[in-house]
């Protein structure tokens, strides 16, 4: 018997790192997705992990034994993370793992791994929906993540997400502007690692003031109905984190000449950014090098 599960992956357009403080953060849902199927094997007790990417090209595989979830060969960081996740699973329903019946487990992405889109959140979903756990529970003690990317990938539609009290709070809302049109996705040739960044904004002081300016754009272009408004609230939000984090927003260092806004997504400095102008994005961006380009309609579910 095979089990097959499917989680999307999600874009964050507002609040970056200050949701880690209790801003409000609006996060949409792309069409890119990963898949995960799950077999039994009966001849060996061990988790056989197998990763495709876009291609249907495997670029990762490894081993576990069983029960005790030890790797098999040489140590990468994509091994330890498993074996984190796995040893959570095996702490939270000791005797799964004790019976030496091993599974196979393949996961497929159907876009670039490099772009992001929060994998690791599609992963530990798809996992907990398998192992039958709370995926916040699980990337909680295996991630420093804020909860938001699990959130988005949970839902699968718009959210706005906060943590109050320590906990995940989301709403599922609509986000369709009617300048939709003029919105372009663009990937910056570069992965940028989201857990990496994180770490360093935790030791920035954040001001209350801060996290509610935040929170008020996040608002405000939840409801925005003209590009140009649109416009200033991404720049004055750009204007926050960049003055904030100490680093040049992306518009100042790649874009200087478009005209319209640019708004990096996620952790500045790699995967995708926002485009939002009124003529030909497309072609402008080509010309600047940056090929991987998607509409609002065609990244967003």
């Amino acid at each position: 018997m095979v089990e097959v599960f499917k989680s999307h992956g999600k874009l964050m357009i507002t609040g970056e790192y200050f949701v880690l403080h209790g801003a409000k953060s609006l996060l949409l849902p792309t069409k890119f997705f990963q898949d995960m199927t799950v077999s039994r094997l009966n001849e060996e007790a061990l988790v056989l992990w197998e990763s495709y990417d876009q291609n249907n090209n495997k670029w990762f595989s490894a081993e576990f034994n069983l029960p005790n979830l030890a790797i098999r060969g040489n140590e990468t960081k994509e091994k330890i993370f498993l074996k984190k996740i796995l040893d959570f699973v095996a702490k939270k329903k000791p005797k799964l793992f004790e019976n030496n019946s091993g599974i196979n487990i393949k996961t497929r992405m159907d876009f670039n791994r490099n772009w992001g889109l929060g994998s690791s959140a599609i992963l530990i979903n798809n996992l907990s929906n398998y192992f039958g756990l709370d995926s916040f529970e699980v990337s909680e003690n295996v991630t420093n993540s804020s909860g938001a990317d699990i959130a988005s990938t949970k839902i699968s539609k718009p959210i706005i997400f906060s943590v109050n009290d320590k906990k995940p709070c989301y709403k599922e809302v609509n986000f369709n502007p009617p300048f939709s049109k003029n919105l372009l996705f663009v990937f910056l040739n570069k992965k940028q690692s989201s857990a990496e960044e994180v770490e360093k904004f935790k030791k920035i002081r954040i001001e209350d003031d801060e996290i509610r300016s935040i929170s008020k754009i996040t608002n405000q272009i939840l409801k925005c109905k003209k590009i140009d408004d649109f416009n200033c609230l991404i720049e004055k939000h750009e204007s926050i984190i960049s003055n904030k984090i100490k680093k040049e927003t992306v518009k100042n260092l790649l874009f200087k000449d478009f005209n319209g806004s640019v708004k990096s997504l996620g952790a500045w400095g790699g995967d995708f950014v926002l485009a939002c102008g009124q003529n030909n994005l497309k072609n402008y961006f080509k010309k600047k090098g940056f090929d991987i380009s998607y509409s609002f309609n065609e990244m967003i579910k």
